[in-house]
């Protein structure tokens, strides 16, 4: 399986379901997630708003993966609002994710 798809299987599963276990696990714990205006959020937080739910995220599309880098495009719809086009790329190091971040927009 494709380290982007796994990966995005685990947060979608984490969103859907409430279990952020295997998502934590992917994490690494110096991990810091990062939103379009640069705002940083550390591991905890991170797992606090994800296992609330409240949105869900699809439609992946992987642009470039390897075993140290993911990037590319998945939707995110709230529960209340317009669906969202998000842009992502990570960074792996030792099978752990440690950065995340996503820049997002209303599609046209």
């Amino acid at each position: 399986m494709s380290i982007a798809r796994n990966s995005l299987d685990k947060w979608k599963g984490a969103i859907d379901n409430g279990d952020t276990k295997p998502l934590s696990d992917m994490l690494a714990d110096n991990f810091v997630f990062e939103r379009s205006q640069g705002e940083q959020e550390d591991k905890t937080t991170v797992l606090s708003w994800v296992g609330e739910g409240g949105f869900t995220i699809g439609d992946w599309v992987v642009y470039h993966e390897d075993d140290n880098i993911i990037c590319g495009t998945h939707s995110m719809t709230p529960e209340e609002g317009p669906i969202l086009s998000v842009m992502y790329f990570a960074k792996f190091e030792a099978n752990k994710c440690v950065f995340w971040k996503v820049h997002s927009h209303l599609p046209e």
